[in-house]
């Protein structure tokens, strides 16, 4: 059976559509760090199922992100791009598939989007998503986008030759740190890092994952806040302590349901973190 007739099998109405039921954010950025959103896509119609839509994440966006940044009050315009996503899974693009009645959360980073030179200020940020043939676009919300203080300014250059050589922070992130880098789970609330330099010490941190202590996690408020539950289950589950997980999996379902594709991998013994600490034990393909 094809992908088309799976997706509208027994659907006479023809094939569903996405919706973009979400668009979580901070209220504040800082321009040269990660501009993290989290967008959750449904199916138009509850019952339906939709195979081989392109998965952005923290890491990359797939070809499948658009952005539409426009200056708040005069709504001018000054970024617009289009998704471009080429869904060959074969190729090593990243899928999912939406089952029915489900909703999927993702963390996306967009600071690529940006021009250099942008100016500080208040801005409208859209998000557009494409998994072809479907798009779905949200609605624009407030934004501030802040110049970094001198103590942000010296971080983003002692990390340039890093950042540059991975290309983007996902991928700063993802990848092993340059030998001899220090790799600290140890942030500061404000610190526009944050996330990445937790989930970077819980990739490639000198600790065993279980032996991590889950309060680094407390400093991930705002738009982090359903991750850092879900990276307090991969803790737990990495201590075996299956009450805690039990626990925690049974929050998020509950209050951030588009984060259940995680706790599932989780559970399956198939989440990324779990990946890339194996492979550090025992390399992979090695």
């Amino acid at each position: 059976m094809s992908d088309e007739h799976a997706r509208s099998a027994g659907d006479p109405a023809g094939p569903p559509g996405l919706v973009l039921r979400s668009l979580d954010h901070d209220r504040r950025y800082v321009l040269g760090f990660p501009l993290h959103v989290a967008i959750t896509l449904c199916a138009d119609r509850p019952g339906a199922c939709i195979l081989r839509l392109p998965r952005p994440s923290w890491a990359g966006n797939a070809g499948a992100i658009g952005v539409r940044l426009a200056r708040a009050g005069t709504g001018e315009e000054v970024v617009r791009t289009e998704p471009s996503p080429v869904v060959l899974p074969e190729h090593g693009t990243p899928v999912f598939r939406l089952c029915p009645g489900e909703c999927r959360r993702m963390l996306i980073d967009v600071s690529s989007y940006l021009p250099a030179g942008l100016d500080p200020g208040q801005y409208t940020l859209a998000i557009v998503y494409v998994g072809p043939p479907n798009r779905a676009e949200s609605a624009p919300v407030p934004v501030e986008l802040a110049a970094p203080s001198p103590e942000e300014q010296r971080e983003l250059g002692r990390l340039a030759p890093e950042a540059a050589r991975a290309g983007s922070w996902g991928r700063w992130t993802s990848l092993p740190p340059d030998s001899g880098a220090a790799v600290t789970g140890r942030v500061e609330p404000g610190d526009p890092l944050r996330f990445d330099s937790i989930l970077r010490y819980l990739l490639y941190g000198p600790q065993p994952l279980g032996d991590v202590d889950p309060a680094i996690l407390d400093v991930l408020r705002g738009v982090y806040e359903p991750e850092a539950q879900a990276l307090r289950a991969e803790i737990y589950a990495a201590r075996g302590d299956t009450a805690r997980f039990a626990e925690t999996a049974a929050l998020i379902r509950a209050a951030h349901p588009g984060l259940g594709w995680w706790i599932e991998q989780i559970a399956a013994g198939q989440s990324e973190i779990g990946f890339v600490r194996a492979c550090r034990a025992n390399p992979c393909g090695g």
